[in-house]
């Protein structure tokens, strides 16, 4: 591992193309290793790498050599574990300005930097390892959101980031679901996010998900534990409170989570407080126009 004093010499290599994917490594790894044991030491790595000439730039153009790559079809291994450790960077940059400067938060927003993750987020690589990279470059968003500040929820509104998200739980891996559903969470607790998202598509984007976890036998219960929190969110809004109404499906009605929901009696009292909630206001939505 790099010495801490090294830090700034080793983000200076990043300047030299020939020494970049080097040092891009072994930041990299520096950052995963102290992440947990020194995050003081973490945060300030975060700082050095966000206010350094020059290196948020090279991020960024990593990322979209990155992305030309993926438009040619020219991803390689190699190519994946470089974005992988530019995505970690990424991250370190975020948790900082969360954790100690919302104002450097809304420089990043303003920057349009994230943007450049959508395509990463959304395409369907041909390689195993694409769904990690998926899920980082979710991750980041997601700690983003996570502040649920009003103006970063109305710039994921925007930029239809819940629309990325469910993109990704429909093909992604357990873990950028469980990602995607976050930010999705993040965002209906919103006021902006819940008026303003398409509550209809949202529970709509619902139901294959849970015709699949229906069928399946070995699916996720924290899944199943994400979207029951979507759906009771959507009930606090009224166009989400009668979508959720018009398109529940039977599997949230006829026992079939019965199981996780005695294993796991968080999911037993999310499912019973969703009954609860469309039961004890089907009269009032009749007199509503949906």
């Amino acid at each position: 591992m790099i010495r801490p004093m090294a830090i700034p010499r080793v983000i200076l290599e990043l300047q030299d193309e020939s020494s970049r994917e080097t040092a891009l490594r072994c930041l990299s790894r520096f950052l995963i290793e102290i992440r947990e044991e020194n995050p003081r030491m973490y945060n300030d790595a975060g700082h050095m790498l966000y206010y350094s000439f020059g290196t948020m730039s090279i991020l960024l153009q990593e990322i979209l050599a990155f992305l030309r790559k993926m438009v040619e079809g020219s991803l390689k291994y190699r190519s994946i574990k470089r974005i992988a450790n530019v995505l970690t960077l990424i991250q370190a940059n975020r948790l900082f300005s969360i954790a100690a400067n919302s104002a450097t938060r809304e420089k990043l927003i303003d920057s349009q930097v994230p943007i450049f993750l959508l395509p990463v987020i959304k395409f369907k690589g041909p390689l195993e390892d694409f769904d990690n990279i998926c899920a980082v470059a979710l991750s980041v968003i997601g700690i983003m959101c996570q502040a649920r500040e009003p103006k970063i929820i109305k710039w994921a509104v925007d930029n239809q980031i819940s629309e990325a998200c469910w993109s990704c739980t429909d093909t992604g891996n357990e873990l950028t679901r469980v990602i995607g559903m976050h930010i999705l969470e993040a965002i209906l607790r919103n006021e902006y996010g819940g008026e303003t998202s398409d509550l209809s598509n949202l529970v709509l984007s619902c139901s294959p998900k849970i015709t699949i976890l229906a069928k399946s036998q070995d699916y996720s219960p924290r899944l199943v534990f994400h979207v029951l929190r979507c759906y009771m969110l959507l009930c606090v809004h009224d166009r989400g409170f009668s979508a959720v109404l018009s398109y529940l499906l039977d599997p949230m009605l006829d026992g079939t989570f019965i199981e996780s929901a005695e294993k796991f009696p968080i999911i037993g009292r999310l499912l019973d407080e969703l009954l609860m909630t469309i039961g004890g206001n089907v009269q009032q939505l009749q007199t509503h126009a949906f």
